[in-house]
């Protein structure tokens, strides 16, 4: 090779490298949602659900957004978690969110000095939150645990009821309520977005309650 291209390569390499080491991170950093009974949801996998998730929904409800830009703002959304870790936000105060904002852009110098250039300039592009793609991803992302939920609701289930406990469906629907008017105020122009997450919210709360009743049920006829 001449020592251009060579310089090249060799570049291109070390960015390869860098970018693995972030994806072996992600791998490693749990979130609250099960994939299955013995295992937390990572990171990795939920960018690569949202990833899929947000171009199929930017083309079918929003087909003026740049498509490929939304992927490449999904792929990079939770790098900062690397650093910070993953902050679970959907019980979360505006105080308290605000508090996980501060401590996230507190952790992105560091994270972009980490990154290659491109990578970087996207994540410092998604946290500005100016863009409509990179506002779009964001909401987007707040639908994805009730769509594990779902599709996952018997791994779920244990969580689901540590957390919640015996509250009854109006008031859990009271809770997803008070959170979907909140994004709905961050993120006025995204309205059939927040129909979906209403949706997707009473269907998942809906089959993770039944299978508390079936587990009810059978508690009692084992008494």
């Amino acid at each position: 090779l001449e020592g251009e291209t060579k310089e090249q390569v060799k570049l291109a390499h070390s960015y390869m490298v860098q970018l693995g080491k972030k994806a072996v991170e992600m791998a490693g950093i749990d979130r609250e949602t099960y994939y299955f009974a013995d295992r937390k949801e990572n990171d990795a996998e939920h960018s690569y659900h949202l990833t899929m998730t947000a171009i199929e929904l930017a083309s079918q409800l929003y087909p003026k957004l740049n498509v490929g830009l939304v992927a490449q703002f999904a792929a990079v959304h939770d790098l900062v978690e690397v650093i910070t870790g993953d902050i679970p936000s959907h019980t979360l105060t505006k105080k308290q969110r605000e508090e996980k904002h501060k401590t996230e852009m507190a952790a992105l110098p560091q994270l972009l000095a980490e990154l290659p250039p491109y990578s970087a300039d996207l994540v410092q592009r998604y946290e500005e939150q100016i863009e409509p793609e990179a506002r779009f991803v964001c909401v987007v992302d707040k639908l994805l645990p009730a769509i594990i939920h779902t599709v996952a609701t018997e791994a779920n289930k244990d969580e689901f009821f540590r957390r919640y406990g015996d509250e009854s469906d109006d008031h859990l629907a009271q809770l997803s309520g008070a959170r979907s008017r909140q994004l709905r105020e961050d993120y006025p122009e995204f309205e059939l977005v927040h129909l979906l997450r209403q949706l997707a919210s009473l269907i998942a709360r809906k089959n993770l309650l039944q299978v508390g009743n079936e587990i009810t049920s059978d508690h009692s006829l084992d008494e």
